[in-house]
């Protein structure tokens, strides 16, 4: 599953701060650490120095008064001092008793004898304890002075910070993911507005615009550049809809005219039976496209917010029985049984637009239940509401078709579709004529058994008598 870009940026910036925390510590325990060293060393140089002023033609057994004077202060086991031979014999120590030895090896001394250059090392002591140690020889005599210092206080300094930056090291993290939490979500603030304002923008809805963030950074020209596309988009579509509203427009006139030119002739009675099959053929075809061009109409009347409905009281058991009557042509041509129950059922709606719901809705039935089949179109009361129901007893639908069925040219089975001449637009033409009432329709399927589609619309109470 992937991860939101809120947490990626958070965990990349803990990420990142992690690995320059732990670089800077690095960084800070080794300087801290050469500091306390290299403060050591100054002071072994220092009374290095002191010793060997001190020595100068010296004698025997001074070495004690000396190297207790340049070590005053300290604790036996954090300092020494060793007077050697050049073959590493002890001459003199005093200090820490690991003294009584050469604390440094033959070649560190032979280093110094031959090279007259002070030797500094780090050394470890039989205890384990560490001694920083200056290896100095005399001038003008075949004696070295050594001079060492523990390393002990600076060790457990070092110590200390790293054991401070390993407690705090967690505590900085979880600072930073929490501060980097709430900066990726203010960053992508302006996102989610725009998500949320894009999610709400449809077909029916191009004139919204997503909110452009007043920051003029990287997301604002995404703003504009997502707002110029849908302008883009809305003048595509509203001139879509100017085409298909003028073409039903000029439609409607030719297809009016063949209609009655073609039942003139059918009603003469001097044509031959062959002529009289082709004509009811042509007539039932100018039929269909009178219909489909009265959708697309109904569709941009729609679209354009220009739908006027004219309501007066109107039984939907009368208008279910006209609409039964219209299609019992294509009922006995589909060998589909039709018919009419229930009771009345007084609404107030527009009756023309009424019957094109009743009328797409049964015939969708009559034309998908399929021979030997039921159509029934029942009406009645359920408390306040009107309720027109149109069942059949086809196939019925898929359910993964079911929730799609009232979209814009849908079909649930394309060669289906294409054998019923179907347009994808019955049904979906029935759902906004149904909502433009403020009703609702809805539809329950169950494959081998049939389909149920259920018109909910407000009841009107009967004029008192009297």
């Amino acid at each position: 599953m992937r991860m939101p870009l809120k947490t990626r940026l958070t965990l990349l910036f803990v990420t990142m701060f992690a690995v320059i925390v732990a670089a800077w510590s690095i960084f800070v325990v080794f300087v801290v650490r050469a500091d306390l060293y290299a403060g050591i060393d100054r002071a072994l140089d220092s009374r290095a120095s002191q010793l060997a002023v001190g020595l100068q033609g010296s004698a025997d057994g001074e070495f004690q008064d000396i190297t207790d004077s340049t070590l005053v202060g300290l604790s036996p086991t954090e300092a020494t001092a060793q007077l050697l031979s050049s073959t590493g014999t002890v001459l003199e120590s005093s200090g820490d008793t690991m003294s009584v030895d050469a604390i440094v090896s033959p070649e560190v001394l032979a280093r110094a004898e031959r090279t007259h250059a002070a030797q500094l090392l780090t050394i470890s002591a039989h205890d384990g304890e560490h001694f920083r140690v200056l290896v100095v020889k005399l001038t003008g005599a075949d004696r070295l002075i050594l001079v060492g210092a523990s390393t002990e206080n600076a060790d457990a300094s070092v110590k200390r910070l790293i054991l401070i930056m390993l407690l705090t090291g967690p505590l900085a993290l979880l600072a930073a993911g929490m501060g980097g939490w709430l900066l990726a979500q203010r960053a992508l603030r302006p996102v989610s507005r725009m998500t949320s304002t894009a999610a709400r923008i449809g077909i029916d809805a191009l004139s919204e615009r997503v909110p452009v963030p007043t920051e003029g950074d990287e997301l604002a020209g995404l703003a504009v550049t997502l707002n110029n596309m849908l302008s883009r988009l809305e003048a595509g579509v509203q001139a879509k809809r100017r085409l298909v509203a003028d073409a039903s427009h000029e439609l409607q006139t030719p297809l009016a005219v063949m209609r009655t030119e073609l039942d003139v002739s059918l009603a003469s009675g001097t044509l031959p039976p062959d002529a009289v099959e082709v004509l009811e053929s042509a007539r039932e075809e100018t039929d269909r496209m009178t219909r489909i061009v009265r959708n697309l109409l109904t569709l941009a009347h729609f679209d354009e917010g220009t739908l006027r409905l004219l309501p007066v009281p109107v039984d939907l058991h009368e208008v279910a029985s006209e609409a039964v009557s219209s299609l019992a042509t294509l009922a006995r041509e589909r060998e589909v049984k039709v018919g009419v129950e229930g009771d009345a059922a007084e609404v107030v709606a527009d009756p023309e637009y009424l019957r094109v719901v009743v009328i797409n809705l049964l015939e969708n039935a009559i034309k998908y239940s399929g021979p030997g089949s039921t159509a029934t179109v029942t009406t009645g009361l359920d408390d306040d509401d009107a309720l027109l129901t149109v069942s059949d007893t086809g196939p019925g639908i898929p359910a993964d078709a079911l929730p799609h069925i009232f979209d814009r040219f849908y079909r649930a089975d394309a060669s289906r579709a294409h054998e019923n001449s179907g347009s994808g637009l019955g049904l979906a033409i029935a759902c906004e004529i149904v909502e433009a009432h403020r009703g609702k329709l809805t539809a329950e399927s169950e494959q081998g058994v049939g389909s149920r589609f259920v018109v909910r619309l407000t009841a009107r109470e009967p004029d008192p008598i009297g």
